[in-house]
C-alpha cells in the first residue's frame, strides 16, 4: 500500500511540475509596440545627439579659424 501511495505522490508531483511553466507564451502586441517606440526614440535621440556634436564641433572649428593668428596673420 505505501509503494502504491508513493507511486501516487511521485506521478502527481511529477504532473505538477510538467503543467507550471514560469515561462509566458511570448511578447503581446502592445508589448512590440511599446517596444518599438521605446527604440525609435532611443534612435532619434542619438541622431540629435550626433548632430548638436557635429554643429558644435563646426563651430568651435569656425571661431579657432577666424581668431588664430597663424592661420590669420595681422599685418600692420
Amino acid at each position: 500500500m505505501k509503494a502504491l501511495q508513493l507511486m501516487g505522490l511521485i506521478a502527481c508531483v511529477a504532473l505538477f511540475n510538467g503543467c507550471e511553466t514560469t515561462q509566458t507564451a511570448g511578447m503581446g502586441n502592445q508589448e512590440q509596440k511599446r517596444l518599438a517606440a521605446i527604440q525609435q526614440e532611443q534612435a532619434e535621440a542619438a541622431h540629435i545627439d550626433e548632430a548638436t556634436a557635429n554643429l558644435w564641433n563646426a563651430e568651435l572649428d569656425r571661431m579657432n579659424r577666424n581668431s588664430s593668428p597663424a592661420v590669420n596673420p595681422v599685418h600692420p
